[in-house]
C-alpha cells in the first residue's frame, strides 16, 4: 500500500478537474478569478475522492474484469481502509461546504448523499446511474456559482457539463459491458445492446455541438467560441467517428478521448466571457 495507490483510489486527476469545475461556476457567476472560494475548491474534490473510493469498494467484482489495475480490486488497499478513507473525505468535504455558507453546506450534503446512493444502488440501474453521475458533475459548477454574485449564471456551463458527462457515461457502458454483465448491472449497453448505447451517446454528445453557439448570446466572446469549436466540438465529432465502426472494442480509448472536451469546455467557460 503506497501513496500512489491512495492517489489512484481517489482518482486525483478527476478531482483536479472537479476543482476546475467549481472555479468555472464561480467565474461564470461573475466571481473574480483572483479571489476564488478556496473552501469550495477544496470541498468538492474531497467529496469526489470519497465517492470514488466507495465506488471501488462496491464495484470490486466488476473491476476485477473491467479495471483490474484499481488498488482495491488488486488487493493493494483493503476494503475497510478504503471505506474509512471514503467516510473521512466525504465528511471533511461536506464540513468545508458548511464552513463556507449554509447553502453550500446543504448542497454538499445533498451531493454526498446522492453519491452514496449511486455507489450503493443507482449504478446498477443503468440509465438512472448515468444521469446521476452527470448531475453530480454539473452540480460542481453550480456549487462554485453559489459563491459568486450571480449564482444562476453558472447554470449555463452546468448544462453543457451535464450533457458531455452523460454522453461519456453511455460510452463507458460499452467499455464496461463484460464486467457489468457479470455483476448484473442493467446498463444501456448490457440490456439494449452496444448499438443502442452508442446511439444514445452520439445523440447526447452531438446536442452539445449543436448548442455550442448558445453562450454567445449570454456574454461569451471569441475566445469561448475558439475553445469550444477546437476543444469540444471537433474532439467530440472525431471521437464519434472513431468509435462508430466498432463501439465495444474502441470504447476504452473513446472514453479517454472524451475527457478532453470536458476539460476544454470548462476552460472555454472560465476564460471566454467577454473575450
Amino acid at each position: 500500500m503506497t501513496v500512489q495507490d491512495w492517489l489512484r483510489l481517489a482518482r486525483v486527476g478527476n478531482c483536479l478537474v472537479i476543482a476546475l469545475g467549481v472555479l468555472t461556476g464561480y467565474v461564470a457567476g461573475g466571481g473574480s478569478v483572483s479571489d476564488p472560494p478556496w473552501l469550495l475548491v477544496a470541498s468538492a474534490p474531497l467529496i469526489a475522492a470519497g465517492g470514488n473510493a466507495l465506488n471501488d469498494v462496491m464495484d470490486v467484482e466488476a473491476d476485477k474484469i473491467n479495471k483490474p489495475w484499481r488498488p482495491v480490486a488488486r488487493g493493494y488497499i483493503r476494503r475497510e481502509d478504503a471505506l474509512a478513507f471514503s467516510a473521512a473525505t466525504v465528511l471533511g468535504g461536506t464540513a468545508l461546504g458548511f464552513a463556507h455558507s449554509l447553502p453550500a453546506g446543504i448542497l454538499a450534503a445533498l451531493a454526498s448523499l446522492l453519491l452514496v446512493l449511486y455507489d450503493v444502488s443507482l449504478k446498477a440501474t443503468g440509465v438512472s446511474g448515468n444521469i446521476t453521475i452527470a448531475l453530480l458533475s454539473s452540480l460542481n459548477i453550480v456549487y462554485g456559482g453559489l459563491a459568486a454574485p450571480k449564482p444562476l449564471w453558472s447554470l449555463l456551463p452546468a448544462l453543457f457539463a451535464f450533457l458531455l458527462v452523460l454522453g461519456r457515461e453511455f460510452m463507458k457502458g460499452l467499455e464496461d459491458i463484460s464486467g457489468d454483465l457479470r455483476a448484473g448491472y442493467r446498463t444501456l449497453a448490457s440490456t439494449r445492446g452496444p448499438r443502442a448505447a452508442f446511439t444514445a451517446s452520439a445523440l447526447t454528445l452531438l446536442s452539445v455541438v449543436a448548442l455550442s453557439p448558445l453562450p454567445l448570446l449570454y456574454g461569451y466572446g471569441a475566445l469561448y467560441l475558439l475553445l469550444a469549436v477546437l476543444g469540444v466540438d471537433a474532439p467530440v465529432a472525431l471521437t464519434l467517428l472513431y468509435a462508430r465502426r466498432d463501439p465495444v472494442s474502441r470504447a476504452w480509448r473513446s472514453t479517454r478521448l472524451l475527457k478532453l472536451p470536458i476539460l476544454m469546455g470548462l476552460l472555454a467557460f472560465s476564460l471566454g466571457r467577454c473575450a
